[in-house]
């Protein structure tokens, strides 16, 4: 009969020092949610060894305090367990820095840092295993002995490759054939690595096919995954936990399950001709709850009715948001924590855009309800915008037959703005939305976007500028399509709130 003889656990893009919306409380939980988890992997369901790939912090530029909650709750773990990390986009881009923070963690002993030497080699990836005598700064594999195991687990990492990814899949199959080759081969195999699947979010630029993982699935059983916050398992290797903590409101909602992993490995033995079998679980954690309360503004036609009618919808809502927030999931020291609310106003607005005090009926809203911040997400269109999309004169839109988006989006984007409260600056306003657009078209960096549009409102708007906390999250030039382009492809259940266990056998 099977014995369990080992237990990993997977969890990924914990961002500490991710401070959302500005809000310290925010900072926190990322703290509290990752040492909650940490906890419960020790001292509730038992693990050998802790796998993170990638996303350790939001930002490779630290503050000094994240640092030290970084280390003081790396120091509470027991020194037998191993936290073996691979670095993702947030903890270093595509041009790194000479010594990074997951260095420093390495070489403090709080973390085992994983990675692969691709630049010695255009074919073949090296990997260093790891020498606790001689640290170093960082190491390309890591072998974890259990009893009654006559060989390791032993665990890879990939570092973040963006668009270059497909490519180092490659190097790394070549490479872990060659370091099984000269160190023995392991009883299993486990690659730690910071990026999509197509198939589970096909458009999301810079995934990888399963094509490009053939090879790699030749040497790996079990493919541990960060950088999408959503949970997911392709192909029976394959396996995302979803971030810890949801990281803005599309992340939020009910279908996007977050947590971590536990893998349980037995065998007959382990000996030369035996399967291993490992039973994959998918927990929750404890995390700060999303709430979405959306309002229709098309049947109201003066902002006070507007606005006694939104109070009482929301009256109306706050025994569902108080229910919700009582989730065990949700709870913290036996009390529900605030809530993030998820403002959305639809429909067609029937009086003058700049009349609509959404900021107004948010503060109401967040007193109301008692939540921690409410972000408000306007998807709504006036009645001039409706009549401007329908009239629109097709001489000023189409050039020798063909379709000037250009214009068509200047018309549309100036027109809005002349419905908003920046109508005085309205041609400025929509070059700025046009100049966004064409940047999230071209693929740009989504930090680069944020700061184009950052600086040109504090040159628009000084007056406003240090009001505006921009959250590259939750940028409001995201596709609006985005969500619903987000969800699983796979028909998989979602939405639970209890542990979810998978069989494989390799």
């Amino acid at each position: 009969m099977d014995t369990t003889m080992l237990t990993l656990t997977h969890i990924a893009d914990t961002h500490l020092g991710h401070r959302q919306y500005g809000l310290k409380q925010r900072e926190d939980d990322m703290v509290s949610t990752m040492r909650t988890a940490f906890q419960e992997m020790i001292k509730k369901r038992g693990t050998d060894a802790i796998l993170l790939p990638g996303d350790l912090f939001h930002s490779r530029d630290l503050r000094p305090k994240i640092l030290d909650q970084a280390e003081q709750e790396l120091r509470q773990l027991p020194d037998d367990v191993p936290v073996l990390v691979s670095r993702g986009n947030h903890d270093e881009n595509l041009t790194p820095r000479e010594v990074t923070w997951l260095n420093y963690l390495h070489r403090r002993g709080h973390i085992v840092f994983l990675k692969a030497d691709l630049e010695a080699d255009s074919e073949t990836a090296q990997f260093e295993p790891y020498d606790p005598d001689e640290p170093g700064d960082c190491a390309g594999f890591y072998d974890i002995e259990a009893e009654g195991f006559d060989r390791p687990v032993r665990v890879f990492g990939l570092q973040w490759r963006g668009a270059r990814t497909g490519q180092a899949l490659q190097q790394v199959a070549n490479g872990i054939e060659a370091v099984n080759t000269e160190h023995g081969a392991p009883v299993a195999t486990v690659l730690l690595a910071h990026f999509g699947i197509e198939d589970k979010v096909p458009t999301l630029g810079g995934t990888v096919t399963h094509a490009e993982l053939r090879d790699v699935k030749e040497h790996v059983d079990y493919l541990a995954l960060g950088h999408i916050h959503k949970r997911y398992a392709s192909a029976g290797w394959i396996f995302n936990p979803g971030s810890p903590e949801a990281h803005n409101t599309r992340e939020g909602r009910n279908d996007w399950e977050h947590g971590y992993c536990s893998i349980a490995l037995s065998s007959n033995g382990a000996t030369a001709n035996d399967t291993v079998e490992y039973e994959v679980t998918h927990h929750p954690t404890k995390r700060r709850p999303y709430y979405r309360v959306e309002f229709d503004v098309t049947a109201y036609e003066s902002p006070s009715e507007l606005e006694t009618e939104f109070q009482e919808y929301v009256r109306e809502e706050q025994a569902r948001i108080e229910e919700y927030c009582r989730q065990d999931t949700f709870m913290a020291r036996g009390e529900p924590r605030a809530p993030i609310i998820d403002l959305r106003f639809t429909g067609t607005l029937q009086f003058d855009r700049g009349d609509f005090r959404t900021d107004e009926l948010a503060a109401w809203l967040q007193d109301e309800c008692d939540a921690l911040y409410v972000q408000v997400n306007t998807g709504i269109r006036t009645a001039d915008v409706q009549q401007l999309i329908s009239e629109i004169d097709e001489g000023e839109v189409f050039k020798n037959g063909r379709l000037n988006t250009t214009a068509l989006e200047h018309r549309v984007f100036e027109t809005i703005a002349n419905e908003s409260s920046y109508d005085e600056q309205a041609t400025d306003v929509a070059n700025v939305l046009g100049n966004a657009h064409q940047m999230a078209q071209a693929e740009e960096a989504v930090d680069a976007l944020c700061d184009s549009v950052s600086s040109a409102r504090r040159d628009l708007f000084p007056e406003l500028a240090d009001d505006v906390v921009l959250d590259i999250d939750e940028a409001p030039f995201m596709d609006s399509d985005f969500e619903e382009d987000m969800e699983l492809m796979d028909g998989e259940p979602v939405g639970k709130a209890s542990d979810e266990t998978e069989v494989v056998q390799r």
